[in-house]
């Protein structure tokens, strides 16, 4: 009986194991955003429209010496992705007080896609300008602008356009 419940605990143990080194290669995989990224490119299908790579940036990024320290990561995470009309940011509500943030946009939302587990994601549009966020928390986030108060702005033109999003937490 012993001998059972031994090779028993045993075996869940292994299994239990096996699982979690799965997980922490995927983690590997996801976070060598370098790799993920060319990956990724292998995957896109459309002709015309947007496809890249949505990815959360965290740890400590500032230059340092030695490099060992540094905690900085990159991780390829998975998202809903909102192509907008182009927005501007007098047609957002932004969410107070955190900037890249917004609570909704006025625009008409194109189209939505959910990114895979490495990220990825494409959508095939016609040629014109729009907005491209993701949505964290519950809110939509963005964090670039055009300098003219567009907001993630993108420019499908007889092609297909790589753009990634990052979610920035990292110490710069």
């Amino acid at each position: 009986m012993k001998k059972l419940a031994y090779l028993l605990s045993f075996l869940i143990i292994t299994l239990l194991s096996c699982k979690k080194i799965k997980n922490q290669d995927d983690q590997q995989q996801t976070c060598d955003i370098q790799k993920t990224k060319s990956i990724n490119n292998g995957k896109v299908t459309i002709v015309n429209g947007v496809w890249g790579t949505v990815s959360i940036r965290q740890g400590d990024c500032m230059p340092m010496s030695p490099p060992a320290t540094n905690t900085c990561t990159e991780c390829a995470i998975q998202r809903e992705v909102r192509i907008y009309a182009y927005t501007k940011s007098t047609d957002a509500t932004p969410a107070i007080p955190v900037t890249g943030l917004y609570d909704s946009f006025s625009t008409q939302l194109i189209k939505t896609v959910t990114t895979d587990s490495q990220g990825f994601f494409e959508i095939t549009l016609p040629d014109g300008k729009y907005t491209i966020v993701f949505v964290e928390g519950g809110k939509l986030y963005a964090s670039i602008g055009d300098g003219q108060g567009g907001i993630s702005p993108v420019t499908v033109a007889q092609n297909k356009v790589n753009f990634n999003l990052l979610l920035n937490r990292a110490v710069d």
